[in-house]
C-alpha cells in the first residue's frame, strides 16, 4: 500500500486538467483544448450529482463532467456527495444505512438552497446516469469514489460496485475513476484497466511521493494550494486537474497559465463566458 494516512477529503471541489509536457510539467502545451467540467452536473442552478443538473450541463454545452459515490445499504451505488441524507432531502439519515428502495422513493431536491423549486426531483442510481451516459460517445465523466462509503464497505466492494455498472453499460472509455484515497487507485489499476485520477489531499513532500510513485492520468489539485509558479509543478506523465473555478476572471488567470481542464459549478455561465476560446 501506498499510504496509510492519506488525507481528508475537500468538501468544496473544483475540477481542470491542465495539459503539461510530459517531461517537465512545467511548460503548457498552448494548442490544448480547454476543458470546463460540470462539478457535480450543473449544480450552481440545480440539485447536484442528480440526472438533472447532468442533463441541464450538456444542455449548456459540457461534454465533461464529475459526479460523487455512495453506497446504499444494500450495495447499491447512487450519485451523492454527503455521508448524509439531510443536505440534499431534508431527512437526517445516514446515506448508507437506507436501502437503494427508500432512497429511490426520496427527493433530491436541496430544498435549503432551492426551496421547492426541485421539489420532485429524484436521487440518481449510477446505473441510470450510465444508461444516460452511453446515449453519447463524446462525454467523459470523472467518477468519485467517496472515503465515506470505503470506510463502510471497503475498497473491493465500492470499487468493484461502480466497476461492474460501468461494464455492464459498456462505457469504460466514459469514465475514469478518481478518488482522495490512493488505496482506491491501486485497486482499480489491479482489477480493470480503467484511466484513473488521484485527488490530492495537500501539496507537501509526501504527496508528491504518493503521485510520483501511483503514476495516475490526472492530478486533480484545489486551486487554493497551486504553487505560484509553474516550475515548481510536480514533474510527471500526468494531466493536471484544478477546482474550482466559477467566474470569468479566475478561469481566465489559470488558462493563462497554461492549465486548460476546469472545473466548476457554473458551466453554462464559464461556456458562453469562455466562448472565444476552443472549448472541447
Amino acid at each position: 500500500m501506498l499510504c496509510q494516512n492519506f488525507g481528508q477529503r475537500i468538501t468544496v471541489r473544483f475540477e481542470g486538467h491542465c495539459h503539461m509536457n510530459q517531461t517537465t510539467a512545467n511548460t503548457a502545451d498552448s494548442s490544448a483544448p480547454l476543458r470546463l467540467i460540470a462539478h457535480r452536473g450543473y449544480s450552481g442552478q440545480y440539485p447536484e450529482n442528480t440526472l438533472l443538473a447532468y442533463t441541464a450541463a450538456r444542455d449548456a454545452g459540457a461534454k465533461y463532467f464529475e459526479l460523487d459515490i455512495q453506497l446504499s445499504a444494500d450495495g447499491v451505488p447512487f450519485l451523492h456527495h454527503d455521508k448524509s441524507l439531510l443536505r440534499m432531502a431534508g431527512v437526517d439519515k445516514d446515506f448508507r444505512d437506507v436501502k437503494a428502495k427508500k432512497i429511490k422513493s426520496l427527493f433530491a431536491s436541496y430544498p435549503k438552497r432551492f426551496k421547492d423549486k426541485f421539489a420532485d426531483n429524484r436521487f440518481t442510481t449510477f446505473s441510470r446516469y450510465c444508461k444516460w451516459l452511453k446515449k453519447d460517445s463524446s462525454l467523459i465523466t470523472f467518477v468519485e469514489i467517496k472515503q465515506e462509503s470505503i470506510d463502510r464497505w471497503g475498497i473491493p466492494t465500492v470499487v468493484e460496485a461502480v466497476i461492474k455498472r460501468i461494464n455492464r453499460h459498456k462505457v469504460a472509455k466514459q469514465c475514469v475513476i478518481i478518488s482522495f484515497n490512493p488505496e482506491v487507485i491501486e485497486y482499480t489499476r489491479k482489477v480493470s484497466k480503467m484511466r484513473c485520477g488521484w485527488v490530492i489531499p495537500g501539496w507537501d513532500e509526501q504527496q508528491r511521493k504518493i503521485a510520483q510513485a501511483l503514476k495516475p492520468e490526472y492530478l486533480f489539485l484545489w486551486v487554493n494550494y497551486l504553487p505560484a509558479n509553474n516550475a515548481d509543478l510536480w514533474v510527471g506523465s500526468w494531466q493536471w486537474a484544478l477546482y474550482n473555478l466559477d467566474d470569468e476572471q479566475s478561469a481566465r488567470t489559470m488558462l493563462n497559465r497554461g492549465f486548460y481542464n476546469l472545473e466548476t459549478n457554473e458551466i453554462g455561465t464559464l461556456i458562453n463566458a469562455l466562448a472565444s476560446e476552443s472549448i472541447e
